[in-house]
């Protein structure tokens, strides 16, 4: 777990599941699932070591997996997404805080054979990526599944197996970040009213910390810290890619892996010391 704050270097290790994914939510929470040695999801409080778990879901639930409020929020809203690409069908699930069972949609699938990698919840609804650059919304108030008529992006399309394609967002602006062994990451914005990916050299003064599956973007650091890039890897806390000027810290892993046991949080303004 690192701190993601304008003193963002601190870490602590938490023992979980091994088989885990950790995903950021406010106020100093995370939501987890395991696959091992059965499918659950919970929400974590690492500063009170607090636990909140979710009803059972299906085996298969939660390729893409993400939330819109800490737990002890009213807004709180839990999607899970079922990744059926040889299917004719999605399932998309939700859970709000008080509900003893999931409430599953199921929508037909759109764009059979592709495979939904990413998701982030922006401006009241849920935005799902394919590796082809296709982006899916699921609108939780209506119960709906569109796909964007967005024009596809060519760097999608470079095949790296070591690849990894990362969605964040900050105020309602939507976030891609391709990463690939010893090159620089590519950072894209989703022009919404041009329906078509934007290449940013810039990000206007945005400090990204990247994770897998979630990453999460934040506003109002030092002039040196904005526009950076600080990767999770395994071990190698404080290194940085600076995307305005191509500067690289002196110890950026050679390898563009990154850890899914290692999650940013933003740790609660009345409890920071752990």
């Amino acid at each position: 777990m690192c701190s993601a704050t304008p003193s963002p270097l601190f870490q602590e290790d938490l023992t979980v599941n091994p088989i885990v994914q950790a995903l950021p939510a406010p106020d100093g929470w995370l939501l987890v699932s395991t696959n091992f040695p059965s499918y659950l999801v919970f929400f974590l409080n690492p500063f009170t070591r607090e636990y909140i778990y979710l009803p059972e879901a299906a085996p298969t639930s939660g390729y893409c997996l993400t939330f819109t409020a800490a737990p002890t929020s009213s807004s709180c809203l839990v999607i899970s997404l079922n990744d059926r690409s040889i299917c004719s069908y999605i399932e998309i699930a939700t859970w709000r805080p008080g509900e003893t069972l999931w409430t599953t949609h199921r929508f037909e699938n759109l764009l059979p054979g592709r495979r939904w990698k990413s998701c982030v919840f922006s401006n009241g609804v849920l935005y799902c990526l394919t590796t082809f650059s296709n982006i899916g919304i699921f609108d939780p108030s209506r119960a709906t599944w569109n796909i964007l008529p967005v024009e596809p992006c060519p760097a999608f399309f470079q095949v790296d197996l070591g690849r990894r394609v990362l969605m964040t967002e900050h105020e309602g602006d939507v976030f891609v970040m391709l990463t690939s062994r010893n090159k620089n990451p590519l950072m894209f914005k989703l022009n919404l009213e041009r329906n078509a990916w934007e290449e940013k050299r810039d990000l206007g003064g945005l400090t990204v910390f990247a994770s897998h599956p979630t990453s999460l973007t934040r506003a109002g650091f030092s002039v040196e810290e904005r526009n950076r890039i600080y990767p999770s890897h395994n071990g190698h806390l404080g290194v940085y890619y600076s995307l305005g000027d191509d500067i690289i810290s002196s110890r950026f892993p050679s390898s563009n892996y990154l850890s899914n046991r290692i999650a940013w949080v933003d740790p609660p303004y009345n409890n920071f010391n752990l």
